[in-house]
């Protein structure tokens, strides 16, 4: 799965796995994938959200609030693994990649798969700050003018 992702999404990842970490999770979920994504300044999917008028940082605060931490840190050592749920928006985000003619995903793609899922946290906090869901997948839809590495 790591090989079909950009330099950026692979740098998103590791911020989720270490937010997973923080929360003392044992696996990465996709609240932690966009709490990842939202810490990757400068990345496709931050960008949306900066056209769309969403601060990327409040939307941080906003999802952490909601999240519960774990009583102990995770028992495993290395990479936390993703939760069935964050598996399936990877595999929708392929998905879309290859319909896309991408050669790999980006954050855009994934915050666009987690935006498909409309019953999730995510979902939640960013209809409380004010997102235009529908807008906002359309624009990351959209191929960007500049793409991640």
């Amino acid at each position: 799965m790591f090989a079909a992702m950009t330099t950026t999404l692979r740098q998103a990842v590791s911020h989720a796995q270490q937010q997973a970490r923080q929360l003392n999770q044992e696996f990465v979920g996709t609240e932690h994938l966009v709490l990842g994504v939202l810490q990757t300044d400068g990345c496709e999917a931050v960008r949306a959200l900066l056209r769309q008028n969403l601060d990327p940082q409040r939307l941080h605060r906003a999802l952490l609030a909601q999240l519960r931490r774990g009583k102990e840190p995770p028992v495993i050592s290395g990479d936390l693994p993703f939760s069935a749920k964050a598996q399936g928006i990877f595999n929708n985000a392929i998905v879309t990649a290859q319909s896309m003619r991408q050669s790999a995903i980006s954050t855009r793609l994934l915050l666009l798969a987690l935006l498909e899922e409309s019953d999730t946290l995510v979902a939640q906090v960013l209809r409380g700050s004010g997102a235009d869901g529908d807008s906002l997948s359309t624009q990351l839809a959209a191929k960007p003018e500049e793409s991640e590495a």
